[in-house]
């Protein structure tokens, strides 16, 4: 999955110069998500299956080897369409693929997975992923699900690949170095684990059933992920090489401001005089949150993963 990350890069970086230098007609919101399927999801895939070191998680990475890369490629087809059939039959291959993600994830959940948080979050991040995807159908078709327009029912898709895929994976690598560390620690991390997890559907769910619910679970989210910064900005010691520890604190670092900003983008939605409007929201906090915390985090910890199993390796 690496590669396809690189390929995915390449083109995100052209799609996001050629949105800048206005050769291509691509909003900010647009291009934040196209990160996701051309770079996130890879890369999440990448450290998952280094994680995993089961049969099943090798087949799985095989599978989503060959699949991955057509289907995001589709996605970014789908948005040089304007919305409706066309558009939303490119975006198709992606709802396929992320749709099958979450019905493996929910298999090994079903299985026992529910034994340890390490399954917990890989079942979690697969089904953010799937619920992400049918949304991105809906946006590129022009749908208003229970109501809701543009841009929340395509940032609707930005949140469940990012805050919904990416970070349950995240909390799995910080899970798997915390080792037999004190009591209190554990209970805390498990505390953080918890809010970082059902944040991202309660957030959503706090859309359709009221102002107060969206404010409680958005300061849950913020509180969950700014407590996972810390446990990151802990683990960079026991890191290695050295470009882990600065990826992982990059990320750390963007978390703290990006969910900070957030945090203020909620209160004031409660009462509905938002001190920071949408525009501003994805400008700032969506770049932050998308290359900062959640790209430099999974090339940190993947890299980090892949350094320890080589430093393993060299010691048998």
């Amino acid at each position: 999955m690496i590669r396809n990350a690189i390929v995915g890069g390449a083109v995100w970086a052209t799609l996001a110069a050629g949105a800048i230098w206005g050769f291509v007609h691509l909003g900010t919101i647009e291009v934040l998500f196209l990160m996701g399927p051309l770079v996130v999801v890879p890369l999440g895939l990448e450290l998952s299956t280094r994680l995993g070191h089961g049969e099943e998680s090798q087949l799985l990475a095989r599978f989503a080897g060959w699949v991955h890369l057509p289907a995001a490629l589709c996605v970014v087809a789908s948005f040089f369409f304007p919305q409706g059939a066309a558009a939303a039959i490119l975006a198709l291959p992606w709802f396929c693929f992320g749709g099958f993600l979450g019905f493996w994830g929910l298999m090994s959940f079903i299985r026992g997975g529910f034994k340890s948080l390490s399954a917990i979050c890989v079942t979690m991040s697969s089904s953010y992923l799937s619920i992400g995807c049918a949304w991105l159908v809906a946006s590129r078709y022009g749908l208003n699900p229970m109501g809701f327009q543009e841009p929340i029912v395509l940032l609707t898709a930005v949140h469940f690949h990012f805050a919904g895929f990416a970070a349950p994976l995240l909390t799995r690598a910080v899970a798997a170095v915390l080792g037999k560390t004190a009591v209190h620690t554990q209970r805390l991390f498990r505390a953080v684990a918890v809010g970082v997890l059902a944040g991202p559907g309660m957030l959503a769910a706090g859309f359709v059933i009221g102002p107060r619910l969206k404010l409680a679970a958005a300061l849950l989210l913020v509180a969950s992920e700014i407590g996972l910064a810390f446990f990151f900005l802990a683990a960079l010691k026991s890191m290695r090489p050295r470009m882990a520890q600065v990826f992982v604190a990059l990320s750390a670092a963007s978390v703290l401001f990006a969910m900070v900003f957030a945090g203020i983008w909620a209160i004031g939605e409660f009462p509905l005089q938002p001190f920071v409007h949408l525009a501003q929201m994805a400008k700032f906090h969506g770049a932050a949150n998308a290359l900062g915390f959640t790209v430099c985090g999974l090339l940190g910890w993947t890299i980090s993963v892949r350094g320890t199993a080589q430093v393993k390796g060299g010691a048998q």
